[in-house]
């Protein structure tokens, strides 16, 4: 009996000393780089068509289509919000017991909204007359049938009634079928002439949008500003100015919703570190920034693309490389809010072949930095009154799709 009794102590020792070694030798992984806290304010280093992204570029609670309410839990209450703005750390009980975040009922880490964006399309269902008026939902069916994962829908108009209402259609229609909705704001009269009544009239526009959405999941966010262009390129404190303001209001009402804000000079990654970082904005954070908005060129240095030579690849993976540094730095994800295959507002001189290089380049690369994008736009590709995808950009969209 004592030998039987002392063979199985032996036993449990040798499991020990074997559990305590394998720990040793496999501790556990740090978190990545985009879900470390940043250190706070960046350092200093340095009714139209398609009328921006460079292309040329209700009031209450109450929920009226009754498709938004009880999804996300979140009530909506200013009082609540008692969270200091870090960026949030997940940890492995919570990758393990949460709920996915692809249906929406949670809030969503920026570093995860990053990886479900994948790749989007801008559209101009809410932007212009023509986009409101043929705007149906095959259409969102038809986009993510071939590959699309989100849209950014720009608007550009004040929030009427009647905006809104078109508005919850499409993000219905979107959440219904697994698309991830945007909601990115024009602002053109604060982009013209940034004074104090203008930023007032964007705060207004914004904390009438995230009231009425407070409820809706977390997979809609807000992209607070389409490009900063004008007499603001020469006043940078007004964009990080309006920003400030714009969060603090938005998270009264959306503490947990992501937020996107976005650098000067058409959102060109070269300004991400002017950006100071809103004080309200609870680790719920990106940026967004674009390059080719309108397409290459085959004369502007600044965007040239002729073969595809060495410096004109040069030119995107600088690009690509400033935003990767960007998010490195500060722990916030970004992701491109639009660019387009060829120069189609401004002359349309590339052929099919020409621009299948250039989107093929320029897939690849995002593609390969982990970086999300957004093509402009949705009227190039597909033919909203026939809800048919037009059959000679077919090339050009697949090769960035498929």
């Amino acid at each position: 009996m004592k030998k039987r009794c002392s063979f199985w102590v032996s036993v449990l020792f040798a499991g020990i000393f074997a559990a305590c070694s394998a720990a040793e030798k496999n501790p556990a992984p740090s978190l990545p780089q985009t879900m470390q806290e940043p250190s706070g304010l960046m350092e200093e280093s340095s009714g139209a068509q398609d009328t921006s992204d460079s292309d040329g570029e209700l009031n209450g609670t109450e929920d009226p289509s009754g498709i938004f309410n009880d999804t996300t839990g979140n009530t909506g209450s200013s009082s609540s919000f008692q969270r200091t703005p870090d960026v949030p750390k997940e940890s492995s009980a919570q990758s393990s017991e949460c709920p996915s975040d692809e249906d929406g009922k949670h809030p969503i880490f920026p570093a995860e909204y990053q990886k479900l964006l994948r790749k989007g399309m801008d559209v101009d269902w809410s932007k212009t007359n023509q986009g409101r008026k043929y705007y149906n939902a095959q259409a969102v069916t038809d986009f993510l049938e071939a590959g699309i994962s989100h849209v950014r829908i720009r608007i550009a108009d004040n929030a009427t009634d009647d905006l809104l209402k078109g508005l919850d259609q499409q993000i219905k229609d979107c959440l219904n079928h697994g698309i991830i909705p945007i909601i990115a704001y024009q602002a053109d009269e604060f982009k013209n002439a940034p004074t104090q009544e203008n930023i007032k009239k964007v705060v207004d526009w914004w904390a009438t949008v995230a009231q009425r959405y407070q409820n809706t999941s977390y997979l809609l966010s807000f992209d607070l500003l389409i490009e900063s262009t004008d007499a603001l390129n020469k006043q940078p404190e007004k964009l990080n100015e309006i920003y400030e303001q714009l969060v603090t209001e938005i998270r009264k009402t959306n503490p947990d919703r992501i937020i996107m804000i976005s650098p000067r000079f058409r959102s060109d990654p070269a300004y991400l570190h002017e950006l100071e970082i809103p004080t309200q904005h609870n680790g719920y954070l990106m940026a967004e920034w674009h390059f080719y908005a309108a397409g290459p060129s085959k004369t502007n240095d600044r965007k040239l693309w002729t073969t595809g030579t060495p410096q004109e690849r040069a030119l995107i993976d600088e690009k690509i490389q400033l935003a990767l540094e960007w998010q490195k730095n500060t722990g916030i994800p970004t992701w491109v809010g639009a660019w387009m295959p060829g120069n189609y507002n401004d002359g349309n001189d590339y052929t099919i072949e020409e621009q299948i290089s250039f989107a093929s380049y320029i897939t690849q690369q995002l593609t390969n930095a982990g970086i999300p994008f957004a093509v402009n736009s949705d009227t190039k590709f597909y033919d909203r009154q026939s809800n048919e995808w037009i059959s000679e950009m077919m090339p050009v969209f697949n090769c960035i799709y498929n």
